[in-house]
């Protein structure tokens, strides 16, 4: 994998130790030698293959990624707490015995964790990436996001081909934009205030995730799913008002993972298709998805 060009290709091979003449006879000597010449060779194909500024390679992670973006760039690796209220109260709102009489339950539960790699990495780009000027606009929020939720270990993405969808009322804007795991991590890291935004804005996010209806996946607004079958490759899946259905004319391949309603977002299914669905109920009551005459079921 290519991370870093150079004008001028850095040194690849080290200059080698050698034993003076008179010990070139002894085997363990030259073995010795070769040995160290072996872990100095080592160390030089390391750090030419890890150019430590450019963070999104993947020889960068750990305490080694701790280190680089401190050290360098002076971001720490995020904490990203959530908090969970609970609260009963209110006649004819709670099942009985779940609360006493015109009584109230109240409880908070809060989470910390320290964000993995990809997200640090996603948090990095997202504060030292240049290429959308330091203005902010419209565009460069629409960029910012993409590029988050998209780009794996903080690396670039072509954001015009996949742009979030936003609304704009007053001082907050509104996005929307399918489930995913980077797209709640991006929500964790605007609550703590980790993203660099502008104070007088305010951000409100809005996930378009799957829904279980009746046991039909359903997905309440299509975004950049496909809305008219016209044109689409056998096995594409496509939003029909709602329900997600597949066009037919692919044979199953039965080596193919299974997907599963709890573990499937919409962008995975949208660029994986449903040509390998399962024509048949795989077993009632185990959420894997299945083409059921061209709707995409649950089982």
């Amino acid at each position: 994998m290519q991370i870093e060009s150079f004008s001028t290709a850095p040194l690849q091979g080290v200059v080698p130790s050698y034993l003076y003449w008179e010990f070139s006879d002894d085997d363990d000597l030259q073995a010795f030698v070769a040995n160290f010449n072996d872990l100095a060779q080592g160390y030089l194909d390391w750090f030419n293959q890890t150019p430590l500024a450019v963070y999104t390679s993947p020889f960068i992670y750990g305490p080694l990624l701790d280190w680089i973006g401190r050290g360098i760039y002076g971001i720490s690796r995020p904490v990203l707490s959530s908090t969970a209220n609970l609260r009963l109260a209110g006649y004819n709102e709670n099942p009985y015995n779940t609360v006493s009489y015109n009584g109230l339950f109240y409880s908070t539960n809060q989470t910390a964790s320290a964000s993995n790699d990809d997200i640090y990495k996603r948090v990095m780009t997202w504060h030292l990436y240049r290429g959308d000027g330091q203005q902010f606009t419209m565009q460069w929020l629409k960029n910012r996001i993409s590029r988050f939720v998209n780009g794996a270990n903080g690396m670039d993405w072509p954001v015009l081909n996949d742009p979030p969808n936003i609304t704009v009322s007053g001082n907050v804007f509104t996005v929307t934009s399918y489930d995913s795991v980077a797209y709640q991590a991006l929500q964790l890291c605007y609550a703590n205030s980790i993203l660099e935004f502008p104070f007088q804005y305010q951000l409100v996010f809005i996930t378009d995730s799957f829904v279980n209806d009746g046991g039909v996946l359903y997905l309440p607004i299509a975004l950049s799913y496909p809305t008219d079958p016209t044109g689409l490759p056998d096995g594409a899946v496509w939003w029909n008002g709602g329900v997600i259905s597949v066009i037919p004319g692919v044979i199953p391949d039965p080596t193919a993972p299974p997907l599963y309603f709890d573990f499937t977002f919409p962008p995975d299914l949208l660029a994986l298709g449903g040509g390998n669905l399962p024509l048949t109920n795989p077993g009632s009551g185990t959420g894997q998805l299945w083409n059921n005459g061209g709707v995409v079921s649950i089982a």
